[in-house]
């Protein structure tokens, strides 16, 4: 079954020659800090992977089986039922001293189907970021990179497993590189002179379809000042500039504005602030107008936190709240966002692990040490850091997004309870849109998803997971509204076979309630992992 207007992908997916790219820049940042580390002391062997000073490297290889009743996700009475084995190399590199510090964490999983007509395919996975200190306390860069398997159309199928035959999905590839200058105007003002790049590719737009890929181009380039820090009474000036293209229309959107703040701090657990300046943007036509805002910062105890940002834009207005509170065994966090966005988040589409990594970048800064908190949650519900936790699509135009998101995780002895809900809304600032293009077909998209999950130790070597999601997605279209809806049932038990082997077995029941597309998928599934 194929809805109208909605993309289809080769079914022969491989690794790209941006994939490769991507890996290689950031595997090279380590292996410059890896030289780095060598110059500056001694190695030190012993335990997981290689070890030099700050230095981790640790390689791995996943071999996975799975036996699934509805491999194409098709309607009941033409199931392809088949068996997917899976060989997934991977390494993880972790840096935290030396000039050039991050984590890159890359999985490439090789997918053979058996009992079935599906051709073998390669999917690429990558969780990188990292910081190089190019001249000490004044130059430095950071990048990101990022690979995964995204939802192309709101409105499509949607799969609990990437390993699954789903047309609607596509992989995505993300690098952005930002340098920047940081210094001093003698004791008057700090300032900060910073650039961004950013290129995102699908498979979609690279397979030469001409549907909708999402493929985006953007630069900004930005410069701040800020006063001296400790007084009551601060000032700041920020001016930024920012070009976006997409590659499927060939539209440019551009954007610039130039915003005065003023803080005040009449408390050392509260920030007020306002702020007004003059911004151009061609998002409703070429417009120049005047932009203002509050905000507001308060901390009644060093583990409660309520911030909130709200400006005033002709488009639409933007803000950001932000609630947050820790326990010796709670984590509590609400937000709220409303802002526009280019294209470098896909409406909205993270990865478990892209959704925990947000939700503790407060409380852990440290990108390396952020990693092996997230990793260690992961490992605990049971859940894959790359499978898709929130539902999202691909857009070739800027958008006003608006996005809600609750999480909370209770911590015990033997158990963990785990819950997240999010809200997104999503409408199209252009004028132009393409016809596959999901904003051509209804003028407000709205996706909500929760998930819960429960983990349990059995012993200190082995826990068990009870996971619920269930991810809708919704339009006001001109024609018949458009909706559809997954909800998925996973169970499995993790065991650590020896210090570098783990094995997991899992159940998993799904439920897609579209009235075109709906569907029902079992699985049985093994994997067992070697790190070396």
């Amino acid at each position: 079954m194929h809805r109208a207007g909605f993309p289809r992908r080769s079914r022969r997916q491989a690794a790209c020659p941006m994939a490769a790219l991507m890996a290689c820049a950031l595997l090279g940042l380590g292996a410059m800090a890896g030289a780095r580390a060598q110059s500056d002391g001694a190695s030190s062997d012993g335990g997981e992977g290689t070890k030099r000073l700050g230095l981790t490297v640790v390689p791995r290889i996943g071999l996975s089986e799975t036996w699934t009743d509805n491999l194409t996700l098709a309607p009941d009475g033409r199931r392809d039922r088949a068996l997917i084995t899976g060989i997934s190399p991977g390494i993880t590199i972790t840096n935290r001293t030396g000039w050039v510090r991050g984590v890159l964490d890359y999985t490439m999983d090789g997918l053979v189907y058996l009992k079935s007509d599906q051709s073998s395919r390669v999917q690429n996975q990558l969780q990188a970021r990292g910081n190089a200190e190019l001249i000490p306390s004044t130059v430095f860069v950071d990048a990101t990179g990022n690979i995964s398997q995204q939802s192309i159309s709101a409105f499509g199928q949607t799969s609990p497993s990437n390993d699954l035959d789903n047309p609607n999905r596509t992989e995505v590839r993300t690098l952005t590189v930002s340098p920047y200058w940081r210094g001093m105007l003698s004791t008057l003002a700090s300032f900060e002179l910073r650039a961004t790049g950013q290129v995102r590719d699908s498979s979609e737009g690279g397979s030469g379809n001409s549907s909708a890929s999402g493929d985006t181009k953007e630069g900004t380039l930005s410069f701040s000042l800020s006063g001296p820090q400790g007084r009551a009474l601060n000032w700041g000036l920020q001016a930024y500039t920012r070009r976006v293209h997409y590659d499927l229309t060939g539209q440019d959107n551009r954007s610039s504005s130039t915003v005065g703040t003023l803080n005040w701090v009449p408390d050392v657990d509260w920030v007020l602030g306002v702020s007004a300046g003059r911004e151009k943007s061609d998002y409703l036509g070429d417009d120049t107008s005047t932009i203002y805002g509050l905000n507001l910062k308060w901390t009644p105890t060093p583990r409660t936190t309520l911030s909130g940002d709200w400006q005033h834009h002709h488009y639409g207005n933007s803000h950001n709240a932000v609630l947050e509170h820790r326990m010796t065994q709670l984590v509590l966090r609400l937000t709220s966002t409303q802002a526009v966005n280019t294209g470098s988040d896909p409406s909205g589409q993270m990865t478990n692990y892209q959704l925990l990594d947000l939700q503790y970048s407060s409380i852990e800064p440290d990108a390396a040490k952020r990693d092996a908190l997230v990793r260690a949650m992961l490992a605990a519900m049971g859940l894959s850091a790359n499978a898709v936790s929130s539902s999202g699509f691909l857009t070739n135009s800027a958008t006003l997004q608006r996005r809600n998101e609750a999480a909370l995780a209770w911590s015990g002895p033997r158990l963990t309870l785990t819950v997240a809900a999010n809200d997104n809304k999503s409408r199209a600032l252009s004028t132009t849109t393409t016809s596959s293009d999901d904003l051509a077909l209804a003028s407000n998209i709205r996706q909500r998803g929760v998930t819960l999950s429960v983990a349990y130790r059995f012993t200190p070597l082995s826990t068990g997971n009870l996971t619920y999601t269930r991810q809708t997605s919704s339009g006001d279209g001109t024609g018949a509204s458009l909706s559809t809806g997954m909800s998925s049932v996973y169970a499995t038990t993790t065991t650590r076979l020896g210090p570098r082997t783990d094995a997991t077995l899992g159940l998993r029941h799904t439920r897609s309630d579209d009235q075109s597309l709906g569907y029902r998928e079992n699985a049985v599934y093994a994997q067992v992992t070697q790190r070396f």
